[in-house]
């Protein structure tokens, strides 16, 4: 090779016009700064007016609402469990009704212990639990089944066998059966839930137990009531139908309207025991009137934030923390950007920001991904489409705006070309 010809062709590229050069790095700056966003799935995820189907669609654009439901005409149904009467006095008038069908008096379940005190007949007295078979023990007396039944009951079952054992006479016999402690029981929980399956209720802890000296007697059994059972189940669901919540307890079952526990008024009440199963029904809709704290829904939720790029280089400086991630109950998506730290910053660099909301919907079971752009979700806040209430365990991802991009790809592309052009200038 000619010498002369690699020297020339070295300093022609060094007499460039700054304009060329420009060109040449600003070109790859240019088509890049269009990946702001992750790229789109295959057309067939993609949601659009025409396309409602939630079981096949997936991908939710900037301009498309989403509304947890199956399809988009029934999600515009009203949905308040209060709907079907208008009368708030008849509403009551049926909810006491339907109690008096209910039981009233607590039944027995395995672990709960009790004090039996026969008068004149301390041989037969004791303090006794119910066994792993149902049963208890009393001294001098064939094991009595209690499991099931109520104290009144027990206490004649207990007359009886005195009396059939010829221990004692018939109109002599005098005793009290005192519950000295309510066991935790196993209770079973499906439909509209957040964690169905089988859960324990009524646990104490360490602390109350300690506390808990035995020197009284009777207990109170407010952990094993159905709004326990459910808040035990991770609450309701946005699409549970509150006003048909059913109990089934052997060849039982009992319906009940819990939905004064949100509307404020009276609800009827059953203590559960050990077996019992608890089926929320569901609608098709998501109601989020019941997407807020109460006895039978979720206190907060868990949501996973992402921003670890501008204006911000780190989630520990974006002060996103165990504590900017849990949620009140109900808190909207545009909440939760701002917990993030997706809005404020510089308007000219910032107001074009985006962000992604992976969420799993529980009436179709699949996780639908939401693309919206700051500015459009905050002047749409309003709209329960455009700002989707907040799921345990949904997932917030905020992405720089046009400017910014532009500004981290000149600078990975600087830091490539300038070390370049130093070492070939040696």
């Amino acid at each position: 090779m000619n010498p002369n010809h690699s020297i020339l062709t070295k300093r022609k590229y060094q007499q460039l016009s700054f304009t060329a050069k420009a060109a040449v790095l600003w070109l790859p700056l240019v088509l890049l700064s269009a990946c702001v966003t992750p790229h789109a799935p295959e057309q067939k995820a993609i949601c659009d007016a025409e396309n409602t189907d939630m079981t096949q669609c997936h991908f939710y654009d900037r301009d498309t609402p989403y509304l947890r439901s199956k399809t988009a005409i029934k999600s515009s149904k009203p949905a308040t469990s209060t709907s079907k009467t208008g009368n708030t006095y008849l509403m009551h008038g049926q909810q006491s009704q339907q109690a008096l069908h209910l039981p009233q008096n607590i039944r027995l379940s395995v672990g709960d212990r009790l004090k039996v005190r026969v008068l004149n007949g301390e041989e037969f007295s004791g303090t006794v639990e119910v066994n792993n078979d149902g049963y208890i023990y009393l001294p001098y007396l064939a094991p009595i089944h209690a499991k099931g039944l109520d104290v009144p009951t027990l206490s004649n079952k207990i007359k009886q066998h005195l009396v059939d054992e010829q221990f004692m006479l018939k109109n002599s016999v005098k005793l009290s059966v005192t519950p000295l402690k309510w066991a935790p029981v196993q209770i079973t929980v499906s439909g509209g839930v957040f964690e169905p399956g089988q859960h324990q209720i009524n646990q104490k802890s360490d602390t109350e137990i300690i506390d808990d000296d035995g020197d009284h007697s009777g207990d109170q059994a407010d952990r094993r009531s159905i709004a326990a059972a459910l808040r035990a189940s991770g609450g309701i669901r946005p699409d549970a139908n509150i006003s048909a919540i059913m109990v089934i307890r052997e060849q039982h079952s009992f319906t009940l309207d819990l939905s004064g526990v949100i509307h404020g008024f009276p609800v009827p009440s059953m203590t559960l025991m050990s077996g019992d199963h608890i089926h929320v029904p569901q609608h098709d809709y998501f109601d989020d009137a019941l997407a807020r704290p109460s006895q039978i829904t979720a206190p907060g939720i868990r949501v996973f934030l992402s921003n670890l790029t501008q204006p911000a280089s780190s989630n520990s400086q974006s002060a996103v923390d165990t504590d900017a991630t849990r949620f009140p109950y109900g808190t909207r998506l545009l909440n939760g950007a701002i917990a993030a730290n997706c809005v404020g910053g510089a308007q000219s660099t910032n107001a074009s920001r985006h962000l992604l909301l992976i969420t799993k919907n529980p009436l179709t079971a699949q996780v639908d991904v939401i693309e919206r752009s700051m500015d459009e979700l905050i002047r749409h806040s309003w709209e329960t489409g455009m700002n989707p209430i907040l799921m345990p365990g949904d997932g917030i991802a905020c992405y720089d705006s046009r400017v910014t991009n532009i500004r981290e790809i000149a600078r990975s592309i600087t830091e490539v070309l300038v070390p370049a052009t130093l070492l070939e200038l040696l």
